[in-house]
């Protein structure tokens, strides 16, 4: 399918009304799997999608309009962009439009929030200079990893002396990081140790780039980055429910057997 046809595709899911007689969760959620539960395709409507050139490839570009009171600091309209070509749908595993349309549709409730933080932080600077960033990288980074670097924008991560992660992110790029969380050493290192645990170990998530002014995990260094925690989410999609498995918040008790 060629990238226009894919975002004509993409819009016509993104703004189909719910039939009321769909079937539906507690969240608003149909059979497309897009939530609306927070408003979107009501309060936030999608107002385009096309396939225009990046950097990266070809990519979507989404246009959105809020349907609610003003307020809030948010933006009433906006767009933003997402990675489209080929080859990246094909490692990501949406290669048709209908497995993309739910990252979608809560790629644009995030813009709304993004626009809101850009506006915020327009004009902030870091109260550091690059020594000192690049000093507070590498406490950041280390943690209880142990942290090499093998190049100026490249960072090898070990845990029980086995290397897990490469992390490539640029001076520039990393103060880009720190005008968008803040310099505090704590609150940066929680938040890069909670993006280095999440997932699974199968998911092969062994990168963190620098991807739209934050790091992000992926099963590669080429960008756009890919996800290894959504392919695999697709994947048990697509495998459908396993029969007689369960969910519980808790551990089951087991039977007696002696009963």
């Amino acid at each position: 399918m060629d990238d226009e046809t894919y975002a004509r595709e993409l819009f016509a899911i993104l703004t189909r009304p719910l039939d009321p007689d769909e079937p539906r969760d507690a969240y608003g959620t149909g059979a497309d799997r897009i939530d609306r539960y927070g408003g979107f395709g009501t309060e936030l409507v999608v107002t385009s999608v096309a396939a225009v050139p990046g950097p990266y490839g070809s990519r979507l570009e989404v246009g959105f309009r809020l349907e609610g009171p003003e307020g809030h600091d948010l933006p009433r309209t906006g767009t933003f962009h997402l990675p489209l070509a080929a080859e990246w749908r094909e490692a990501q595993g949406y290669g048709a439009p209908s497995t993309y349309a739910p990252a979608v549709a809560r790629a644009t409730e995030r813009a709304v929030g993004e626009h809101a933080r850009r506006r915020r932080t327009a004009g902030r600077t870091v109260p550091l200079d690059r020594t000192e960033q690049h000093a507070l990288l590498l406490e950041v980074l280390g943690g209880p990893s142990s942290v090499r670097q093998v190049a100026p924008d490249r960072f090898v991560l070990s845990r029980a002396g086995r290397e897990r992660w490469v992390v490539v992110v640029t001076p520039e790029q990393w103060e880009q990081f720190l005008v968008r969380h803040g310099t505090h050493r704590a609150s940066l290192s929680e938040h890069v140790e909670e993006l280095l645990a999440a997932g699974s170990s199968d998911d092969r998530d062994e990168f963190l780039v620098f991807w739209e002014g934050d790091l992000v995990k992926s099963v590669r260094e080429e960008l756009p980055p890919v996800s290894g925690s959504v392919r695999g989410l697709l994947r048990a999609i697509e495998r459908g429910p396993v029969p007689g498995a369960a969910w519980f918040a808790y551990t089951p008790v087991a039977p007696d057997r002696d009963a």
